[in-house]
């Protein structure tokens, strides 16, 4: 059930309404959101609804067992289980099979071993797989960290897990910005509705109107035959390309924050004018924010941030945009495009250093408009990767770029 479609709109108006007709018993509406949530999730793919109540279950347990004791031993067993279960499942669907493959293209290209039939698993990718991972890790987590406590009440939890409109396509919700407002009452402001409405028709534009058509009238046509175009069409359609993906993904959590808001619930931002980034750094934090700060806090801190010495801080800070980079597919192509941005953001950490600049220091307008031109276009050009659909067709890509 895609958000732009009458389907959704149709799915949605009956989720609203019962949710509000049911405004005086606030489990029972709490339960029937999150059997709409299934139901919804079950229109992609039935049987994949075990997976996510089965991490569901598991994450609601393991939270209650590592917030009961207070043995430092028990408390990190339990979260192994969390993390092995979540991102175990994650691994299977996500990155067996490109593991598979490309282990097989490694010690055939280096070692001259061919495998010629290497494991391949014949199962779809579970649709928001990805999101609903971290989204139960970062509960655990924060109770293994003692920064939340854990809620008693199963509904609740499963509502926060499986909440249909931030799903598929994120943003990526932490069980601290979500179930504090499942456990006060929920009231709808007026400014809720026109906000939510606002911002599911300009979803809806974003999407549709610009996103859809550029794909199918432009950029799907030049990547599909790249070597039909000349270099400016071929440049036009990764500037249509970077114009699509910011159109499509962010257009999808406007229609999200939307849907929420006319419950009376508010899902953080996702993106905030990412083109307008003097760095590869400021690109980061303004594009799937929940994402980059998702990782910052749970991985890049924990290995000690910028505070380590400045060998382990470039480390921490290029295997944080390497994870970040492959999180949005597996394939050489998105291998290839994170260490490209994990580079970048070392390199522009290290040249940041040395230029001994404060946070505070201010540029002129000339040279931020220089930098956010020169940031835009290492974004657009960095896109071949992420659109190409292989290594060859990402080197013919590039290469039309300079062909007359």
């Amino acid at each position: 059930m895609l958000f732009n479609s009458l389907d959704y709109i149709l799915f949605l108006g009956v989720a609203v309404a019962g949710f509000w007709l049911l405004a005086r018993h606030a489990q029972l509406r709490i339960i029937f959101i999150f059997v709409a949530s299934c139901l919804f999730y079950m229109a992609w793919h039935p049987a994949y609804i075990v997976l996510i109540l089965g991490s569901t279950v598991i994450d609601y347990v393991v939270g209650l067992r590592i917030h009961a004791t207070e043995n430092q031993r028990n408390r990190k067993r339990w979260l192994i289980v969390s993390l092995v279960s979540n991102l175990g499942l994650l691994g299977l669907f996500k990155y067996f099979n490109f593991a598979s493959q490309a282990t097989a293209d490694v010690l055939a290209l280096f070692f001259g071993i061919e495998i010629p039939n290497p494991p391949f698993l014949d199962v779809l990718l579970p649709v928001g797989i990805s999101f609903y991972t971290f989204q139960t890790l970062s509960y655990t987590i924060d109770i293994y960290r003692r920064k939340l406590e854990p809620t008693r009440n199963f509904f609740q939890f499963a509502f926060f897990v499986t909440y249909f409109p931030q799903l598929v396509a994120g943003p990526i919700v932490r069980a601290s910005q979500l179930l504090p407002q499942l456990q006060r009452k929920i009231t709808l402001r007026d400014e809720q509705v026109t906000q939510g409405l606002f911002l599911i028709a300009t979803g809806m534009v974003k999407k549709v109107a610009i996103a859809d058509y550029l794909s199918v009238n432009l950029v799907d046509r030049v990547f599909d035959q790249p070597e039909l175009y000349s270099g400016a069409e071929v440049v036009i359609a990764l500037y249509g390309f970077t114009m699509q993906i910011y159109c499509d993904f962010s257009g999808y959590t406007d229609v999200a924050r939307g849907s929420a808001k006319l419950m009376g619930l508010e899902l953080p931002r996702n993106f905030d004018r990412p083109y307008q980034s003097a760095s590869p750094a400021e690109f980061w934090r303004r594009w799937h924010m929940t994402l980059s700060t998702w990782l910052r806090d749970y991985l890049y801190f924990p290995l000690g941030g910028s505070r380590a010495g400045p060998v382990r801080a470039y480390w921490n800070l290029w295997l944080t945009m390497f994870l970040i980079g492959i999180w949005h597919g597996a394939s050489w192509t998105f291998v290839f495009y994170a260490v490209l941005q994990s580079m970048a953001m070392v390199i522009h950490r290290f040249f940041y250093r040395q230029s001994g600049r404060s946070r505070d220091t201010i540029d002129t307008w000339r040279l931020h408009a220089f930098k956010v031109f020169w940031a835009l276009q290492f974004v657009v050009f960095s896109l071949i990767l992420f659109r190409a659909t292989s290594l060859h067709n990402a080197m013919v890509v590039s290469a039309g770029v300079g062909s007359g």
